[in-house]
């Protein structure tokens, strides 16, 4: 990976919080429970994809959701969510990791080419307390090898997934 740069950020569009993020029960919005990561000491949830959906079926999740893709930020104590970012069906962002109570990383992909044989991989490190963002890059890889990433990242899905089902109390 090299980085491209580092700029300041600030988010597409902030909007007042209207969903349940509470909603902890095994019938509650399974996609927000697996990619809704809460910062360390809780403030802050970092909303990998606002438009996935993740469904079990039988051993395996189903994955999908609009073709758009949409990190936010939730802020518990204002009640505010902001989006971080905002693409179409050529990008999408798969993955983030609590750094610290005030950074983070966001991990995504977009196409390379006007075809989708080839993919790009992004990292994205977000400091709230100074509002920038570094952003770094991978090497461009094939179609194929794309499939392996989401391979594993759909198994790292379903690990978040079994981890969140065997701690919470069924009802």
């Amino acid at each position: 990976m090299w980085a491209t740069g580092q700029r300041r950020w600030k988010p597409v569009y902030v909007r007042k919080l209207e969903r349940d993020i509470d909603d902890q029960s095994i019938d509650g919005e399974i996609a927000f429970q697996v990619l809704g990561l809460p910062s360390p000491e809780g403030r802050y949830v970092l909303d990998v994809d606002w438009y996935q959906s993740i469904q079990p079926q039988g051993d395996t999740l189903e994955v999908g959701g609009e073709p758009d893709s949409q990190p936010t930020l939730i802020d518990r104590r204002t009640r505010l969510e902001a989006i971080l970012e905002a693409c179409g069906t050529s990008c999408g962002f798969h993955w983030g990791k609590w750094l610290s109570p005030t950074s983070f990383a966001l991990g995504g992909w977009r196409d390379a080419d006007d075809f989708g044989q080839w993919k790009q991989g992004s990292l994205s490190i977000y400091s709230l307390q100074d509002s920038s963002v570094v952003t770094y890059e991978t090497r461009v890889v094939s179609a194929d090898d794309y499939a392996r990433y989401v391979g594993a990242w759909k198994a790292w899905l379903m690990t978040r997934y079994r981890d969140l089902r065997g701690s919470r109390p069924q009802t």
